[in-house]
C-alpha cells in the first residue's frame, strides 16, 4: 500500500488528496496542518471580519467530508523537518510520518517588514481563520485601525473594519494602490471609490514606525505625519512558505523550485500551490502565482504524478478576478507594457479597460467597472493567440471576430 503524505490543507493540498484518493481507493494519504481550522476559504476572511459571513461559514470541508474519503487529517500538528534520506516527516511533537511520496502544500506567509513597534499588542496579520478571530475581537473594542499595504487584502480589510463602525486609514508606500494588479489609471479610480466608503487613502509614503504605549500600539508614524491607531494591520504582500524545504536541501528560488512534473529537486517530493515554483507561460520567467484556481489544478497534476502518471504541468499565467468597493475587475497576464509592446485603452467614467499586445499576441487585459467581454479579451491572453488589427475594445468585438481573423 503506498503512503502519500501531504503537507498543507490549503486548496492545493486538499485537491491533492481527492485526486489522490481517486486514482487509489486503498492507497493511504494523510494530510498535516499547522493549522487547527479545517479546509477554509482563505478569501471570505473580509468577509467574515465585515460581519457578513461567520468562520463557520467559511469551512468547505471538514472531518466528516475527509473521514468519508478516508483521509486522515492531522490538524493543529507542525512539520518540523523532512527527512530525505529515511523517507520521513518529524513534527513537532517527535512524531515521525513516513511516506513513499511527498507533497509540500505549504502556501504562502505574510511578509513581517522589519519596524520599531511591529511587535507590540495591537499589531495583526491577516492569513488564517485564527487570524481573523484574533482581529474580530480587537475590533470590538477599538475605534480606528490603519492598514499598512495597498494590494487586495490590505483594501479588503481596510473596507471590513469601515464597515465594523472604525474609522480607517490604508497607508501604501508605493505610488498608488494595487501596484501589483493595477495601472497607475485603473488605481486612481479604485482609490477614489475607497475613499468614497469613508477611508483615507495614503500613498507613496513608508511607515517609518508603529507608536505604542505600554507596549500597546497607539498610532502609526510616517515621514512626516502621524496616524491614530487603536489597531494596525499589516498587509504588505506574502511570499512562499519554503522554510520546510529549505531546511531539507531542496532547491529554492522564489519558491521551491520544480520542474514539469512539479517534483522538486528531491526525487519523490513534490510541490504544489503558493509554495511552488514554476513557469510563467508568457515570459517563461520563474513565478509563484499564488492564486486559488492554479493552486487547486497544480494540487490535482502533482498529485497525478505522485502516483505515477507522468503528466506535465506547462506553467500559468498570472490573474486576477476580485470586486473591491463595489468596483469588479479582472486582469490577466502583463498588464505593464514593455518598451516594444503596444497599449490600448479606454476610459468612460469608472470603468477602464486596457489591453497590452506584443507583436500580434495579446499579452495582457486589465478590465476595471464594466467587465463586459473580459472573458472573451482574457481568453485571448490564455490562449496565446495572435489577433489582426482587430479593435478589441469596442462594444463589437467578440470571439466570433477574433477567430475570422
Amino acid at each position: 500500500m503506498t503512503k502519500y503524505l501531504i503537507i498543507g490543507q490549503g486548496a492545493a493540498g486538499t485537491s491533492a488528496a481527492r485526486t489522490l484518493r481517486q486514482i487509489d481507493p486503498l492507497a493511504s494519504v494523510t494530510m498535516i496542518s499547522a493549522e487547527s481550522d479545517w479546509f477554509y476559504s482563505r478569501v471570505d476572511l473580509p468577509d467574515i471580519i465585515a460581519g457578513k459571513l461567520s468562520p463557520e461559514d467559511a469551512i468547505l470541508a471538514g472531518r466528516e467530508q475527509f473521514d468519508a474519503l478516508k483521509i486522515e487529517c492531522r490538524i493543529g500538528e507542525t512539520a518540523r523537518r523532512i527527512d530525505p534520506a529515511g523517507q520521513a516527516v518529524e513534527l513537532s511533537s517527535g512524531a515521525r510520518v513516513p511516506y513513499d511520496k511527498l507533497l509540500l502544500a505549504t502556501g504562502s506567509e505574510p511578509v513581517v517588514p522589519p519596524m520599531p513597534g511591529g511587535g507590540a499588542r495591537g499589531v495583526h496579520y491577516l492569513w488564517t481563520l485564527a487570524d481573523t478571530r484574533r482581529i474580530l475581537e480587537a475590533s470590538r473594542a477599538a475605534r480606528s485601525a490603519v492598514v499598512v499595504g495597498a494590494g487586495l487584502i490590505g483594501l479588503k480589510t481596510a473596507l471590513a473594519l469601515k464597515e465594523r463602525g472604525l474609522e480607517v486609514a490604508v497607508v501604501e508606500k508605493m505610488l498608488h494602490v494595487m501596484p501589483q494588479q493595477l495601472d497607475e489609471t485603473a488605481a486612481a479610480i479604485l482609490a477614489d471609490k475607497v475613499q468614497g466608503a469613508g477611508i483615507q487613502v495614503v500613498t507613496g509614503m513608508q511607515v517609518n514606525a508603529l507608536e505604542t504605549v505600554d507596549g500597546k500600539v497607539t498610532g502609526v508614524l510616517l515621514e512626516q505625519r502621524r496616524i491614530v491607531a487603536d489597531m494596525v494591520v499589516i498587509a504588505v504582500g506574502v511570499r512562499a512558505n519554503v522554510a520546510l524545504g529549505r531546511g531539507a536541501g531542496l532547491e529554492v528560488g522564489r519558491g521551491l523550485v520544480t520542474n514539469e512534473f512539479l517534483e522538486t529537486s528531491a526525487p519523490g517530493i513534490y510541490a504544489a500551490g503558493d509554495a511552488a515554483e514554476i513557469r510563467d507561460l508568457l515570459t517563461g520567467a520563474p513565478i509563484v502565482p499564488a492564486t486559488w484556481g492554479v493552486a487547486v489544478e497544480q494540487g490535482k497534476v502533482a498529485a497525478l504524478n505522485m502516483a505515477g502518471k507522468r503528466i506535465a504541468y506547462d506553467g500559468a499565467i498570472g490573474m486576477n478576478s476580485v470586486d473591491i468597493a463595489g468596483i469588479p475587475m479582472i486582469s490577466v497576464g502583463t498588464i505593464n507594457p514593455a518598451a516594444d509592446d503596444r497599449q490600448f485603452t479606454v476610459q468612460s467614467g469608472d470603468t477602464y479597460r486596457k489591453v497590452v499586445v506584443r507583436g500580434k499576441q495579446v499579452n495582457g487585459v486589465l478590465f476595471l467597472g464594466n467587465v463586459r467581454q473580459a472573458g472573451v479579451a482574457a481568453n485571448l491572453v490564455l490562449r496565446r493567440a495572435e489577433i489582426g488589427e482587430i479593435d478589441i475594445l469596442s462594444s463589437n468585438f467578440s470571439f466570433v471576430s477574433v477567430m475570422a481573423q
